[in-house]
């Protein structure tokens, strides 16, 4: 089955990938930071914090930002993916390998075959959300 959607928190809501895109930017530490480069998603009025959703195949994966969906489709659809300590070493922040993304996902959405057709499905989902917050 396949889907996606936004749900509205009234509380900013991490993704696993926050952490991993969105860099602090105001010289505090990540937990305590306000400002963050890129921004995050700001609140839509009446609605909430939105939170974004693609279920493909059996999974559901989420994000709490259009930022964290973009290189999550620029990352998954690599047809090699980069190590987890490659990647956490761009980020340069003491965290281990263990705490990105690609090491959270379940064996079966790691095939190329999974992969490169996942990310084509949430090209169509960020182009969705892109309208639909536009319209917000």
């Amino acid at each position: 089955m396949k889907r996606y959607w936004i749900e509205y928190r009234p509380t900013r809501t991490h993704s696993p990938m926050t952490f991993w895109v969105h860099r602090e930017a105001d010289g505090r530490p990540w937990y305590e930071s306000e400002i963050f480069e890129p921004p995050l998603e700001a609140v839509v009025p009446g609605k909430g914090f939105p939170l974004f959703f693609v279920e493909y195949r059996n999974f559901t994966f989420f994000f709490s930002s259009l930022a964290e969906m973009r290189v999550a489709i620029e990352v998954l659809g690599k047809k090699l993916l980069p190590t987890t300590r490659r990647l956490s070493a761009e980020r340069a922040s003491g965290m281990g390998p263990n705490r990105h993304l690609l090491s959270r996902l379940p064996g079966f959405v790691m095939p190329w075959r999974y992969r490169e057709r996942a990310v084509a499905y949430f090209v169509e989902a960020l182009n969705d959300f892109e309208r639909e917050l536009s319209r917000s």
